[in-house]
């Protein structure tokens, strides 16, 4: 079914369940599983509101400690269940922009995410990632609930 599958994800809860149903997928298709997790970037996203009493360099690297840490569990949950895997930590102010980047880049044939914001505040500022992915994708979304 798929060769070669794009997981995206943030580190939280719905997206921790995200992973086990798509490393399942991947075994079950024998397919190769390409983990991701983009790390925001407030500079990027240029709204001059976000910055006021914010630590950006603080709150961006405390980003990328979270993408790290999502995808090092991808990795531990992948080679559990034999699962070929790779990892990527991508740096962007729009994550579906970065996610449909690598799957584009990594040749994948489908993408799997959750479908929620990690945060009420993340949605405000970003949107739905899912909701622009789904709308953007030019390869199959499959969107975890």
């Amino acid at each position: 079914m798929f060769k070669n599958i794009l997981l995206a994800t943030d580190g939280s809860r719905l997206c921790n369940e995200s992973v086990k149903a798509a490393i399942a997928l991947a075994k079950s298709c024998g397919s190769t599983l390409v983990g991701l997790s983009v790390a925001g970037n407030l500079r990027a996203l240029s709204i001059p509101e976000v910055s006021v009493g914010v630590d950006v360099a603080r709150t961006e690297e405390a980003g990328r400690e979270r993408a790290l840490a999502s995808v090092e569990m991808i990795t531990a949950m992948a080679r559990e269940e034999g699962v070929p895997c790779t990892v990527q930590v991508a740096q962007g102010g729009r994550p579906y922009e970065e996610i449909m980047r690598v799957a584009e880049r990594e040749h994948c044939d489908a993408i799997i995410m959750a479908s929620k914001a990690r945060s009420t505040l993340g949605r405000l500022l970003l949107g739905s990632q899912t909701q622009k992915l789904l709308a953007h994708s030019k390869v199959p979304v499959l969107v975890y609930r």
